[in-house]
């Protein structure tokens, strides 16, 4: 029986728990996930490669006034999980029951509907561009794999990022598609998550913050950092898409 899934009623409660907890939480969900998938079918791979991350993302923000856009969102089980859906979840991909994707007529907390890799930058932008058009200050939060960049609409997007004022997009580099990524693009992830360079990138700036305090500081960090990517690849392509880019983090601890 588990001890704090089954007390996730909305990301309210998810933010209740301590960092240990979440850590507790997240074997709690592994296991729901293979115990469920296991007897209804479905997608496991994608969903236990996103648990940590989807649990911060609930930490973090507050959907349904933030917005969480999947990438294809057969990863979206989780969310499913920590959005008043856990009781249900046996019903996935069954008649009348949960459906395997998002889908905005099951919850509130479903923003958009996708099936297709690809969509999700392209749907953000737009939610981006109405929420500064009306004034909103809501968060948009863009979660696409790797492969999602293959994929001609991702960079449409990302050629009109700049039109809006504040968008988050979190690449979930896992190398993985239907099958292994192959490409220039996929090179290009790889290179930037195996170079200790970039790793390292935020905790020297952070060192230089520490040492000499205050908004000249960050300012100098933030120099620094631009320079050492310079020095790693000439050109990084979302640096140079408008977008400031942080990474690449471990975001997954669980075994």
């Amino acid at each position: 029986m588990s001890k704090f899934l089954s007390a996730i009623k909305s990301p309210a409660d998810v933010k209740k728990l301590s960092v240990a907890e979440l850590g507790l939480l997240a074997e709690e969900i592994r296991e729901r996930l293979i115990q469920g998938v296991a007897k209804t079918g479905g997608h496991i791979g994608p969903n236990l490669g996103v648990v940590e991350l989807t649990i911060a993302m609930h930490y973090v923000f507050d959907t349904p006034k933030d917005s969480f856009v999947f990438d294809v969102s057969h990863q979206s089980y989780v969310h499913k999980l920590l959005t008043g859906r856990e009781s249900q979840f046996e019903t996935i991909r069954q008649p009348g029951g949960l459906n395997g994707f998002m889908l905005r007529t099951e919850s509130e907390h479903d923003c958009f509907g996708a099936g297709h890799a690809g969509t999700a930058l392209s749907a953000a932008l737009g939610m981006a561009v109405a929420r500064d058009m009306s004034g909103g200050t809501e968060h948009i939060v863009a979660l696409a794999g790797d492969a999602a960049f293959t994929n001609g609409i991702s960079f449409e997007a990302l050629n009109n990022v700049a039109s809006t004022k504040r968008l988050i997009i979190v690449l979930n580099d896992n190398e993985w598609s239907i099958d292994k990524n192959v490409g220039a693009i996929a090179e290009y992830f790889h290179k930037i998550a195996t170079n200790p360079t970039y790793v390292n990138l935020h905790d020297r700036a952070a060192m230089l913050v520490e040492k000499f305090g205050g908004k000249a500081a960050r300012h100098i960090a933030r120099k620094a950092e631009e320079a050492a990517k310079g020095i790693v690849g000439r050109g990084m392509i979302f640096e140079e898409f408008g977008l400031n880019y942080y990474g690449p983090v471990d975001g997954q601890i669980g075994r």
